[in-house]
């Protein structure tokens, strides 16, 4: 074991205490960020109504806390069954109405109404309304707006069944079963 003088610990100490010190002291580096109606903060390689929501708050915009997003999702339309092991999901109805089905149980949620989706149970959710209706959607932590990147593009791309699996896999996410709906 090496002998350490006096002042090379009290060095040592003093550089750990320091160091911890400024750590700690430094400012959370935060910028507000607004975004308009109808505006989108991420920029998708390919955008498409339905497939890429309008990103109002990004993950870089929080410092990866959150990513806000607005979906306009098409009647009798919602994801498959699917599981998050990365990601809380929060949905707040802004139009319309929406049956979720999380960790087996359904939920029936009208306009203005919220529902929690945690992370690493299975859920699913459809509009159940004639027309399109609207969800805001806070992923925490961010960062799933680049999810709906990726599966947009490679939806649009006719990308195979198995390039999708991947992008679920990439992104913590994994497939379970079908839509509530049966897709048109």
């Amino acid at each position: 074991m090496p002998k350490l003088d006096r002042r090379s610990l009290l060095f040592a100490f003093g550089v750990a205490t320091v160091t911890r010190f400024v750590t700690a002291q430094s400012p959370n580096v935060r910028r507000v960020a607004t975004a308009k109606p109808n505006e989108n903060r991420f920029q998708y390689q390919r955008f498409d109504r339905y497939l890429t929501p309008a990103c109002k708050v990004t993950s870089e915009d929080s410092n990866g806390v959150i990513s806000l997003m607005e979906l306009t999702v098409p009647p009798k339309s919602g994801p498959p069954l699917h599981v998050h092991h990365r990601e809380d999901e929060t949905y707040y109805v802004l139009s319309g109405e929406f049956l979720f089905e999380v960790g087996g149980e359904k939920y029936s949620i009208p306009q203005g109404a919220t529902i929690f989706a945690p992370r690493d149970i299975p859920h699913r959710w459809a509009n159940t309304a004639s027309s399109d209706a609207k969800l805001v959607l806070l992923c925490t932590p961010g960062g799933f707006e680049r999810f709906f990147d990726e599966t947009a593009k490679a939806i649009l791309d006719k990308a195979p069944m198995e390039q999708m699996g991947q992008i679920m896999t990439k992104y913590g996410c994994e497939p379970l079963g079908p839509p509530l709906f049966p897709p048109n």
